[in-house]
């Protein structure tokens, strides 16, 4: 019984990435399993994009659906940083 009870009052925390632009705070689905890998994906979020003003990570109650920064880089590269018209 007490090892249900436990499970019910654990909640699975996840960190999701934020940049700031025209002064609201955006972040999409993507949620990290530490808070240095979210910083890392919206430190480099907030360099590819022009208007964005700041950034942060943000701790969430919610399953990481990504692996670490390191392990996420490893396996599919840096996003790209710019784009071709």
């Amino acid at each position: 019984m007490a090892d249900k009870e436990d499970r019910q009052v654990k909640q699975i925390t996840g960190f999701i990435s934020e940049v700031k632009v025209d002064n609201d705070w955006g972040r999409n689905g993507v949620v990290w399993p530490d808070m240095a890998s979210a910083e890392a994906a919206a430190r480099d979020l907030f360099w590819r994009w022009m208007l964005t003003t700041d950034y942060r990570a943000v701790e969430v109650a919610e399953e990481p659906n990504r692996p670490s920064w390191d392990e996420w880089v490893a396996d599919r590269g840096l996003p790209a940083r710019s784009v071709s018209l």
